[in-house]
């Protein structure tokens, strides 16, 4: 278990007034909970069975702290929600459905959540227990339908018909509390919480013009002398614990040879490379590593080192990779090097369920630093040299015993010197062969296409990758970069990548982070990407629209297929099958959802990414001959 850290003291707030409706209670005392522990955004889709949890989000004390966000696709909902929590993770969001096949659209976001080790919070509303498994409408059997995947979960019951008591209401909300603590702790995720609730699903500001005490016993609530609170005027605050924040855990050493590679995969973060950089190693960094950058990076890293894992005499061959975040895309990396048996594999990652699809690991530390007897015996010899400049005279008078370990120390100074210096040549070599290796490989229309779009992303700007072809062009040919690049590998699909990107953009945009110039969001899919996720694109016209820019490079079907072991199927059988060429205008269908929508060929897509402009935009790339350029929409 890891340390924590102090955060501020446990707070309390005031129940809300009652509202005539148990549930509305409920849903009020739920939003004012995730106020108070951090939650900024709430994603809502449609339905009856959620309606407290509207009523509750739209008091408003709430509107200034909690932005609501409304999407008609679950899906989609769930995916601007994690996308939300992508970009700052210590305030994650919430998606809200209805009961009913409604939930099982949440599925393929959780999944994206609990492998992507992103906190999530997922609320769905439920009937209540004498409803359900009775063949009543719309319901199913929602509690722990994602138990292998969250964190934390609960069923919670409904709450009384007309007014929730102080004991549902403290329950709910220590629920909540227990739930955020889950989803952001040393190993966050997402989290569910199942609400039921019983009619009215509405608040009520009248009582009922029946005996009051009667209809609400008939209807399944206390009569005033079971509880106490029922006819109070106040009720006592809510008390809201919290939990402490989980402290990095402290480095643990690993040992670092001449031939150790750094492999940063996704998520790795600016730590592979100061490890690399550190003790002048090669770093293989992917494009949403957070590392892909710096003096060791070598830009076109899998062909060479295909090359490389094929000769075991090559002289570049590594015998030690020191693995973080979680590699996923190259062959030549998850297998022929993590996967040799003469590689020593060490794997740096604090949770449980760390990456090691080869199953090589020899050793696995949650935060590492560098035992490297070079770097080591080098600051030795600088403390020694100054120690010597100013102590001459008394290593005369130390006899012939002490000249002789200084003569040990000058020869070691000599072959530290010299092993750095290797490491240098070593790492300058690798540079080398990777580029021309790259230099001589075909160029395709979508590879440039890739790569205008990777190069318009600076500091500021948040580029969001799909699955495809699209993110291994990168990976082969793609510089250093200075912009943040986040690509759903966890689970690495397709299902709502729009979505996904939608929410890093209302996220990155909203004024309470106090950014002066956010940067723009851009997203580059391939045209099956863009059309499995079409709904992403709907933003109705009363909500905030994202400052987002959807690059789609349309080349008639899954070109990623073309690259893998189904290359070899009879043609007719690759295309229809794997391929699908889907015949779609995909630019006639974005401004159908409402986008501005543009055709462009490579040589205008660098001039389009730099004219600027907010809302939604989605730029289609299609092959030169292919253009009609008349899409202009």
């Amino acid at each position: 278990m890891h340390e924590t850290a102090d955060i501020a003291a446990p707070s309390g707030f005031t129940p809300p007034t009652p509202t005539g409706s148990g549930a509305v209670d409920q849903a009020c005392a739920i939003w004012h909970a995730l106020a108070e522990l951090g939650v900024r955004d709430a994603v809502l889709a449609p339905g009856s069975r959620s309606a407290p949890l509207v009523y509750g989000l739209a008091r408003p004390e709430l509107e200034a702290r909690i932005r609501a966000h409304v999407r008609i696709d679950e899906r989609a909902a769930a995916f601007t929600a994690l996308g939300l929590s992508r970009h700052d993770p210590a305030h994650p969001a919430v998606v809200v459905t209805t009961s009913g096949t409604a939930t099982a659209h949440l599925h393929a976001a959780v999944m994206e959540a609990h492998h992507s080790r992103i906190p999530l919070l997922v609320v769905t509303a439920d009937r209540p227990a004498e409803l359900r498994e009775v063949g009543a409408n719309q319901t199913t059997r929602q509690a722990g339908m994602y138990r292998s995947l969250v964190r934390f979960e609960a069923d919670l019951p409904a709450p009384t018909v007309r007014r929730a008591t102080d004991v549902e209401l403290r329950t709910a909300v220590s629920t909540v509390a227990r739930a955020l603590a889950a989803a952001t702790s040393e190993h966050p995720g997402p989290v569910h919480l199942n609400l039921s609730f019983r009619d009215p699903l509405v608040p009520h500001v009248e009582p009922p013009a029946a005996d009051a005490a009667g209809a609400s016993a008939a209807a399944g609530a206390p009569a005033a002398d079971e509880d106490e609170h029922a006819t109070g005027e106040s009720r006592d605050a809510i008390v809201l614990t919290r939990r402490s924040r989980p402290v990095p855990p402290k480095p643990q050493p690993v040992p670092i040879s001449s031939r150790t590679v750094v492999v940063a995969g996704d998520g790795a973060g600016p730590a592979a490379r100061e490890l690399a950089e550190q003790h002048v190693l090669p770093l293989l960094a992917e494009p949403s590593s957070g590392a892909h950058a710096g003096t060791s990076l070598v830009p076109g890293y899998p062909a060479l080192l295909a090359q490389v894992m094929a000769d075991r005499g090559h002289p570049l061959r590594p015998d030690r990779a020191i693995v973080m975040g979680r590699p996923t895309l190259s062959r030549s990396v998850i297998g022929a090097l993590l996967g040799a048996d003469d590689v020593d594999v060490i794997v740096v990652d604090p949770h449980l369920d760390w990456a090691d699809a080869a199953r090589r690991a020899r050793l696995v530390v949650p935060a590492a630093i560098g035992e490297d007897p070079a770097l080591a015996a080098d600051a030795t010899d600088e403390t020694d040299t100054t120690d010597a400049t100013d102590a001459t005279d008394a290593t005369d008078a130390a006899g012939a015993s002490a000249g002789t370990g200084a003569t040990e120390r000058d020869l070691t100074a000599v072959t530290d010197t010299a092993e750095l210096a290797a490491r240098r040549a070593h790492l300058a070599a690798w540079s080398r062969a990777a580029a021309q290796i790259s230099s001589g490989l075909p160029r395709s229309w979508q590879q440039t296409a890739a790569l205008a779009v990777w190069d318009a992303s600076g500091a500021r700007d948040t580029l969001v990758l799909g699955s495809s072809s699209l993110v291994r062009d990168l990976e082969q040919h793609a510089g250093p970069t200075s912009a943040r690049v986040i690509a759903n590998r966890g689970l690495a699909g397709i299902d709502g990548t729009t979505a996904l990107a939608g929410g890093i953009a209302l996220a990155q945009q909203d004024p309470r982070r106090g950014a002066a110039d956010p940067g723009r969001v851009r997203l580059l899919v391939g045209d099956l990407t863009a059309l499995h996720d079409l709904t992403g694109l709907i933003i109705g016209p009363e909500e905030t629209r994202p400052d987002l820019d959807v690059v789609i490079v349309d080349d008639g079907g899954g070109r990623i297929f073309s690259g893998l072991e189904h290359s070899a199927a009879p043609p007719e059988l690759l295309r229809r099958f794997f391929t699908t060429p889907h015949g779609t205008d995909l630019a006639a269908a974005a401004a159908a959802l409402g986008a501005e929508a543009r055709e462009l060929t490579t040589d205008s897509l660098g001039t389009a990414l730099s004219q600027p402009g907010p809302g939604l935009r989605v730029f289609v790339v299609v092959q030169e001959e292919h253009s009609t350029l008349s899409s202009t929409l």
